[in-house]
């Protein structure tokens, strides 16, 4: 029998919402609206209105927020300490960081909408259950590229989704079979790399988003091809990685293959195609970036989807909608203002640590203008990695990074192979470290130790990945 994944109510939820919800969700979807008005009029009080939504938030949520949170809170407060004792433009300087803190807030609120909607779309159910059937000679490649063109769409929400229906999917085709684990170990790692490696091509991956905001220069269609040409690259080391570890290792009953969901993968595609096109009609009809492209897309994205789900015209169907609109909007918004907070401090973080130090200066000590470019290059990866494991976020690392780079005169390499190279270190951060969201996701839906997932499964295939930068960043830049 197939495995149907589990997919949430699309019906109206009963009982009243909170009063305290409703504030919240009220602030958390003006952050987002001002911080779109601020982007797209450029006018500076959008953007005041929007610090102050995003205040808002964070009171609102003192009853929500972990350990991490607090911790991120006292952190940001500290360093806004520390800038307006040693900045010499400190207001100027927070400014800046609380328009970070703001745009990654609304950003991840806004995608956040695409990945409810995509929780209910049965083209991404055939596709996923597509993934997790197949025979074990293509099952590495089918998880990996499939969860990458998955994540374009439903972001994180990919490895929450396919998780379960991994784990299911094996103990219903060899129920109790001693090799189960290790089945389990090649699936799960051929999501994770797929996942973490899918940010330095996806166009809607969050870490080039960031990188382009802070970083002068930098050309995203390039930074794509690289990312294209890259991923192939570690695909194919990944699985010969798979295949010599596990080349012992022999089924004993062959498979049921699941049938290509040619109707699922063609409404994902034109899902995708849809979004792309909306983003470049926005960019181009307000001449502003492609990120505020995005931005404003994803709402309008959620509800023409929503509407072919529940199929629009038909009778009935425009309350459906409007009923998981509503859910979107009243109940989800407020279950993501943790994760919404995590990434707002970490972009403010990121920013004021970074103008704390010496750019300029830091730059001369390293000597970094003699440095051969493919040698720093390859080396930012590993080091964005390493840093990591100090349980610092890779948005807040790659943040810093950035920072510092657009802080310095002149930029020691090409800008757009620099964000590059830092994107990579960020998909090394999702196998090599168990600090990162990806491994904690899965964790919290596999119970999988991040440990396991990372340093027992991966860590040879992340040092392998970390060695391929020097040859990969020689190529890119001519050997200079």
């Amino acid at each position: 029998m197939p495995v149907t994944p589990a997919r949430p109510s699309i019906g109206v939820v009963p009982g009243r919402m909170l009063p305290r919800d409703l504030a919240l969700a009220l602030a958390l979807g003006a952050v987002a609206v001002l911080e779109l008005a601020g982007r797209g009029t450029g006018l500076a009080p959008f953007q005041h209105l929007a610090w102050l939504a995003m205040a808002a938030v964070v009171l609102g949520s003192l009853g929500r927020i972990g350990l991490r949170e607090g911790y991120l809170l006292v952190v940001s407060a500290t360093l806004s300490g520390l800038a307006i004792w040693h900045a010499r433009s400190p207001w100027q300087m927070l400014g800046g960081a609380l328009d970070q803190a703001s745009f990654l807030m609304a950003f991840i609120l806004l995608l956040g909408l695409l990945h409810e909607t995509a929780a209910t779309s049965p083209a991404v159910a055939a596709c996923g259950e597509y993934l997790t059937r197949q025979p074990p000679g293509r099952r590495y490649y089918a998880l990996n590229i499939g969860t990458g063109a998955l994540a374009v769409l439903f972001n994180l929400g990919v490895v929450s989704f396919l998780v379960p229906l991994i784990q299911n999917g094996i103990e219903k085709a060899t129920p109790g079979d001693a090799l189960n684990p290790v089945r389990e170990q090649r699936q799960i790692s051929a999501m994770l790399r797929g996942f973490a490696w899918s940010v330095i091509w996806s166009p809607t991956a969050m870490a080039p988003l960031v990188l382009m905001e802070l970083i002068p220069g930098v050309d995203r269609l390039r930074w794509i091809e690289y990312g294209m040409g890259v991923f192939v690259l570690i695909l194919i080391l990944g699985a010969f990685e798979d295949r010599l570890r596990f080349r012992r290792y022999r089924p004993a009953a062959r498979r049921q293959v699941a049938a290509f969901p040619t109707a699922g993968a063609l409404r994902f595609a034109a899902a995708c195609a849809w979004l792309f096109g909306m983003t470049g009609l926005a960019m181009e009809l307000s001449g502003n970036t492609i990120l505020f492209g995005l931005m404003l897309s994803c709402p309008l994205m959620m509800l023409g989807w929503l509407a072919v789900q529940f199929g629009v015209p038909r009778p009935g169907a425009a309350a459906r909608v409007g009923a998981r609109v509503g859910q979107i909007l009243g109940r989800g918004a407020p279950r993501s203002a943790p994760v919404a907070i995590t990434l707002a401090c970490s972009g403010y973080i990121g920013v004021v640590a970074a103008s704390l130090i010496p750019a300029g200066a830091l730059a001369k000590a390293l000597n970094l203008d003699a440095v051969p470019h493919y040698l720093l290059l390859s080396a930012l990866p590993p080091l964005l990695a390493m840093v990591s494991l100090l349980a610092l976020s890779p948005i807040m690392l790659a943040v810093f990074f950035g920072s510092l780079f657009a802080a310095l005169p002149t930029l020691p390499a090409d800008p757009t192979l620099i964000a590059f190279a830092l994107s990579c270190g960020w998909a090394l951060s999702m196998t090599g470290s168990p600090f990162a969201t990806v491994v904690l996701m899965i964790d919290r839906v596999g119970d999988i130790p991040p440990r396991r997932t990372t340093w027992g499964w991966n860590l040879g295939f992340t040092v392998l990945c970390a060695l391929v930068m020097v040859p990969i960043f020689w190529g890119l830049t001519g050997g200079r």
